[in-house]
């Protein structure tokens, strides 16, 4: 008999833990991306994370963004109740709605064996499978490493943070939502052309089906082709629960 001592090792096959999050107010993903990240970084219990939701009207800054993104009366944001988030990710000023899945992706560099371009580029290619799956023909442009675009415009702008090695943020995909309202932010506001999935098709797409297709491919792109999906988190249970109790007192 011949015992196949590999197989009692402490290796285990690396996988991608994805959190699919519904509708999720855009504060509450950015405390799970933080703990998400401590996670990765640890690598005690989770070799990646991949956190798909949407959030309801918000803006979220990054560094690359300038005052020609928002409009010039700020009372109008306030008017209609649009928080806005200074974040640590490249890319300006993003418009978030729901119908917009918003992709956190959160993955050691070292681990994945790229570099945050290499990232950059993995994530485009995955919306534009993605994409492809839903009958869409999107591509990347050389001029613009943020984006995809289809026949209409723009309809997925990449955003990406790196601390010490992990990433953070990652992909902001237009299935469907109001064009006519991201159209008042950031790129639409300095002219460029936005579109979505529904917008390209011109019909609705059927987000579950989205959802599952932009799971395998951004998972085999980033390099974990093993993965498993859970709904929700606990993090988010427990926060929702502090606040009920604060609001009760």
């Amino acid at each position: 008999m011949t015992v196949d001592w590999e197989a009692f090792t402490d290796n285990t096959v690396e996988s991608a833990e994805v959190r699919l999050l519904g509708m999720v107010d855009t504060a509450s993903v950015l405390a799970l991306q933080k703990l998400m990240v401590h996670e990765v970084r640890q690598q005690n219990r989770v070799c990646a994370a991949v956190l798909i939701c949407e959030h309801p009207l918000s803006i979220t800054i990054g560094e690359n963004a300038s005052l020609l993104d928002l409009p010039a009366d700020q009372r109008e944001l306030e008017s209609r109740c649009l928080k806005t988030y200074r974040v640590s990710r490249s890319g300006g000023t993003f418009f978030h709605q729901p119908g917009q899945l918003s992709i956190y992706v959160v993955v050691s560099l070292d681990e994945c064996g790229f570099d945050e371009n290499e990232l950059r580029r993995r994530l485009q290619d995955a919306i534009i499978e993605t994409c492809k799956d839903s009958q869409v023909v999107a591509h990347r442009r050389d001029d613009d490493p943020n984006g995809v675009w289809g026949r209409h415009g723009l309809i997925c702008e990449i955003g990406i943070g790196v601390d010490k090695g992990v990433t953070s943020f990652g992909a902001f995909l237009n299935v469907g939502g109001r064009i006519d309202e991201a159209k008042q932010f950031g790129r639409g506001l300095k002219g460029d052309r936005l579109s979505s999935l529904n917008a390209e098709r011109v019909r609705p797409s059927i987000m579950p089906q989205v959802r599952s297709t932009l799971i395998q491919a951004l998972c085999e792109q980033i390099g974990y082709p093993e993965y498993h999906v859970h709904t929700g988190h606990p993090f988010l249970a427990r926060s929702r629960h502090k606040v009920k109790i604060q609001d009760d007192d």
